[in-house]
């Protein structure tokens, strides 16, 4: 009988390694520049992050919201950025350039990973040193009724 166990944890093993990055490299949607998560986050926390596709059933209406969440976000000291997911550079620009909002990019969805969000649109609360705060709908009722705010 060939056992084929060892291979199979070998690749189950590289695969957690090449998932877990420590530190995502995502690009800043408005100038295209690449940046470290964590020293996005770190420069800027607490971060309340949008994480939004232009492919996500309710990609437009959560957008038509932006301007709610952005004000419940500011009032609760959070900065709001949307984070585009699993969808090309191209795509988020042709969905978020012409909208005045700050924007990252991760197209392989490694925040995704790292937060364990299973759902697009979410919201997550981050603060500076990158611990998650919360997880919410992406709503200015749900940021507003925050224990933390």
């Amino acid at each position: 009988m060939k056992r084929v166990f060892p291979a199979f944890a070998a690749f189950l093993l590289m695969g957690v390694a090449i998932g877990s990055a420590a530190d995502p490299r995502l690009v800043d949607g408005v100038s295209g520049a690449p940046i470290a998560w964590t020293d996005w986050v770190a420069k800027r926390g607490p971060v309340a992050v949008l994480v939004w596709a232009s492919w996500a059933p309710t990609a437009e209406a959560t957008m038509d919201g932006h301007a709610g969440l952005a004000q419940a976000c500011a009032d609760a000291g959070l900065l709001l950025v949307v984070l585009d997911v699993q969808e090309s550079l191209e795509d988020g620009r042709a969905a978020l350039g012409g909208r005045e909002v700050g924007w990252l990019h991760d197209r392989h969805g490694a925040l995704l990973k790292m937060f364990r969000v299973i759902e697009v649109p979410s919201l997550l609360l981050v603060a500076a040193d990158g611990r998650q705060l919360a997880k919410l709908d992406p709503t200015p009722d749900a940021v507003r009724g925050w224990s933390g705010s």
